[in-house]
């Protein structure tokens, strides 16, 4: 084992000495990128200077790790997210796909090394590993987030200079074309496709394939109201310009966007990595404690140690689960990602399934039925009744079965310490053993092996038995006390081997850990649905806004709202999605029905007004309030918003201490104390014998 340890060593300092090259050629591309800035000059397009000799190697390295099979998911995945939030070149694109996957896989193999080299496990390095993999996924999204932070404050700089160019020459087309040639490339990229759309012989036909590749709903409300401006013409309201006031609404609510952004990022930045740093620490401080403090070796590697570490790394990935939902930056998160093929959809056309999922479903016109079918609705699942009730079955079956396969491994596991741990003839000063009482101890356990073998092959277990075989053994004869001390240890360890095996409690704990698991997913939907609603209001507030734009178009139908609010919305899409394929066929039933799929108050109370709209009033005057209570909304809007964040910031940081604090309680404070304690007990029965 050492060889191979140290082999990993040397491989691991290669490794780190290309890590660092990597770190130094990054830091030289952004001191060029400072002293030269970017090669898009601002005003006019130019041609792009030559590439840097890292610009090259990116370039290289993209085409040659894309035929390594390891590498390849990886950079493809990168590829695929960067693809959806902006439109690169092909040579930029490549080029931060790879910045992007030199620094995960890099960051992980050096985090493994270090690892290694501190806990000398190859158990720490199976788990680095498996948070390697983990931890890969959560810097690709702070990657992906940062590029979408800047597109969104390009867009916005963009928007400003947007509204200078059209108050001067009072033209969307000119205008967009003129503060494109202004903005950032990565900006200037989206823009300049919108003109291209907005200035072509079918826009309507270009608009429905850029909202479907929009990298963001903001782009996509902008292209449409411009489209609207240039079809229908601008007009003069209450507050000026109905395209410039739909601009700085606009603005507003990307500054917004940013703010929530910004403010969840400094609040729950860094509690991921401390949620699951006790996993990858519970090794060097075994480590420690074991050097400093050997007594606490036996706790351990015993069952209460092994359980409580479980229980650690159950608490730890959960509790990194919970924060990366809490520190999602889009509402998308909480959203299936599209369909999926459904593992229960087909476990329920097999007949004895449907047979045995029919008698567990609750009656139709029951309430527990209204309120399951109400749960998985406001927590968006894409479950019907019956498919949920077959993945609760699946989960209480997968906790029994765990439950049941860790008891029997825990017996195993204690058997074999009692087979293999040196043995100690009486208590030490908090488990020291110099070299020779721990090769007097081996000896022991060698000896205590062969005796209990031996008595079991001859099937007698009785106490002269124990004595006849020792007496055999013994390379010289023992006294009476030596005697009675053997037998008794011997005697001691094979109660402790026979104790081994499935009792009728644990068969208990885990039919309780199935119960848990029948209703951990029950759990899961009211935590997806409470932080759905958290931000729930804030997509209502923004329908509020995009209403208040569209409102004062003229030629506005309450149809048309509907799929503005479907193309900008993400948490209600779902819902308004199915109420706009049934909208022809009867518009009341359609906004009915998308009420009892959204029950949210805000948001029905919207779809209340839209009906209202259909035919008794204008969409104007149903949402006249909105213009009127602006200034009321918007400090409403912002009071909501710092309450958001700072009760997600307040169950972050609690939710991700946890582990750290189960760590050094449970793991590091009450070994030591309770092995303390048992070893005073020990001495105190050895004074009351002396």
């Amino acid at each position: 084992m050492n060889k191979w340890f140290w082999v990993l060593v040397i491989c691991g300092s290669a490794i780190i000495v290309s890590g660092l090259f990597l770190i130094f050629a990054i830091l030289k591309e952004r001191k060029r990128r400072k002293n030269f800035g970017s090669v898009w000059t601002t005003g006019q397009n130019t041609k792009r200077a030559t590439p840097p000799k890292l610009l090259i190697f990116y370039q290289k390295s993209y085409m040659f790790l894309l035929r390594v099979p390891i590498t390849r998911g990886q950079i493809l995945r990168i590829r695929k997210r960067l693809t959806a939030i902006n439109t690169y070149d092909e040579y930029t694109l490549r080029k931060e796909t790879m910045r992007i996957t030199y620094f995960t896989l890099g960051s992980a193999l050096l985090g493994i090394l270090i690892l290694a080299v501190v806990s000398r496990s190859w158990m720490a390095v199976f788990f680095g590993v498996l948070i390697a993999i983990i931890m890969n996924e959560l810097f690709v999204d702070i990657f992906v987030n940062r590029v979408e932070d800047r597109l969104l404050k390009q867009f916005s700089r963009f928007l400003e200079d947007n509204r200078h160019y059209y108050q001067e020459v009072r033209m969307v087309d000119e205008a967009i074309y003129q503060a494109a040639q202004a903005s950032p490339q990565e900006i200037k990229l989206q823009v300049e496709k919108i003109y291209d759309i907005l200035t072509s012989h079918e826009p309507h036909k270009g608009l429905e394939g850029y909202y479907a590749v929009a990298p963001n709903r903001y782009l996509k409300v902008f292209a449409g109201i411009s489209h609207l401006i240039m079809e229908y013409g601008d007009r003069t309201v209450d507050k000026g310009s109905m395209y410039l006031n739909s601009i700085n609404k606009l603005v507003q609510e990307i500054r917004y966007d940013l703010l929530r952004r910004q403010r969840l990022r400094y609040r729950l930045g860094g509690l991921t990595m401390i949620a699951i740093a006790p996993i990858l620490l519970s090794f060097p401080l075994v480590r420690w404690a074991e050097s400093y403090f050997p007594i606490t070796k036996d706790f351990y590697t015993s069952k209460m140690g092994i359980i409580i570490r479980l229980v650690i790394y159950g608490v730890s990935a959960l509790s990194y689960v919970l924060i990366r939902k809490l520190s999602e930056n889009d509402e998308a998160k909480y959203v299936p990602k599209g369909p999926r093929k459904q593992w229960e959809k087909q476990a329920y056309n097999w007949p004895i399934v449907r047979w045995f999922v029919d008698r567990l479903v609750p009656g139709a016109q029951t309430r527990k039925h209204y309120r399951l079918n109400m749960l998985l609705k406001e927590a968006n699942s894409p479950f019907i009744l019956e498919w949920f009730y077959i993945h609760r079955i699946a989960v209480s079956i997968a906790g029994f079965v765990g439950v049941v396969i860790l008891t029997v491994v825990l017996h195993i596991t204690a058997v074999f310490h009692v087979y293999n741990s040196p043995t100690k003839e009486q208590t030490t000063i908090l488990g020291y053993m110099n070299e020779t009482e721990l090769s007097r101890a081996e000896e022991l356990t060698k000896f205590d092996n062969q005796i209990i073998r031996e008595v079991k092959a001859k099937g007698q277990k009785n106490r002269e038995s124990i004595k006849t075989v020792i007496e055999q053994n013994s390379d010289k004869p023992l006294s009476d006390v030596d005697m009675n001390s053997a037998i008794m240890r011997i005697e001691g360890k094979m109660a402790l081997i026979n104790n081994e095996f499935f009792k009728w409690w644990e068969l208990l704990i885990a039919i309780a850990a199935g119960g848990a698991g029948y209703y951990l997913p029950v759990w899961i939907l009211q935590f997806q649905r409470k932080l759905r609603a958290m931000e729930m209001q804030n997509e209502v507030d923004q329908f509020h806004v995009l209403i208040s734009i569209l409102s004062e178009f003229e030629r506005m139908s309450v149809e048309t709202i509907l799929e503005w609010m479907e193309r900008y919305g993400i948490i209600f899409r779902p819902a308004l999605q199915r109420a706009l394929l049934t909208f022809d066929s009867g518009s009341e039933a359609a906004l009915k029905t998308l009420m009892d799929e959204a029950p949210f108050e805000s948001f029905v109370r919207i779809i209340k007004r839209l009906h209202q709209a259909i035919e008794k009033i204008s969409i104007r005057e149903a949402f006249d309030d909105l213009e009127m209570e602006q200034e009321y909304y918007a400090e409403q809007k912002k009071e909501r918003l710092e309450r958001l964040i700072r009760q997600k910031a307040s169950w972050g940081r609690m939710i991700g201490w946890t582990p750290g604090a189960l760590l050094i309680g449970l793991y590091l404070v009450f070994p030591f104390l309770y092995m303390s304690f048992g070893q005073l007990g020990e001495l105190s029965k050895q004074i009351q014998t002396i």
